[in-house]
């Protein structure tokens, strides 16, 4: 119930003065750098994000001073991280499930994966749906740039503070 109040909450803030706004469908972007904050529980982390393909990420942890520095690289099915001038690097599937940046980068790259059914508002755009077994509301700039992702099950939400766009060339 209260998941459902603060749903409900969220919708009528975000969409106040949105009545009868347009929906379309969008994608996100593939390839991005995004500096951000991922907040689970009481911690907040500052975070590096750059996707560079499904799968490929490097996440740079920023803050809280005991983790900052911490690096991962992940490309498929290897992650290597480095901490301190040590590193080590083992299976992906083996990343620990409760793990902030396992469950940030995986709930990205099936959002990012998708097609998102979007409302448009007067000043910000919102999308809401489930991805894997894990409800979302991801809000965007009116030019479609994400600016915060809201899971709503794990209590995990990501504020972007920077988002760029990135072109790989194959």
């Amino acid at each position: 119930m209260k998941r459902f109040l603060a749903i409900l909450a969220a919708l009528a803030i975000v969409l106040t003065g949105c009545a009868g706004s347009p929906s379309s469908s969008v994608t996100l972007p593939p390839c991005f750098v995004t500096e951000a904050e991922i907040t689970a529980g009481e911690t907040v982390y500052g975070v590096y994000l750059s996707r560079y393909a499904p799968n490929c990420w490097q996440v740079e942890l920023t803050q809280p001073a005991a983790v900052k520095g911490l690096l991962f690289t992940i490309n498929g099915g290897d992650t290597e991280v480095s901490f301190d001038g040590l590193k080590f690097t083992f299976d992906t599937s083996r990343f620990p499930v409760g793990s902030v940046v396992s469950a940030a980068i995986d709930s990205l790259d099936l959002l990012l994966a998708s097609s998102i059914n979007v409302i448009e508002g007067e000043e910000q755009c919102l999308a809401t749906g489930t991805i894997g077994e894990e409800n979302y509301t991801l809000t965007l700039s009116k030019t479609m740039i994400p600016q915060k992702l809201e899971l709503t099950d794990s209590k995990l939400t990501i504020n972007f503070v920077t988002f760029d766009v990135v072109q790989i060339d194959n």
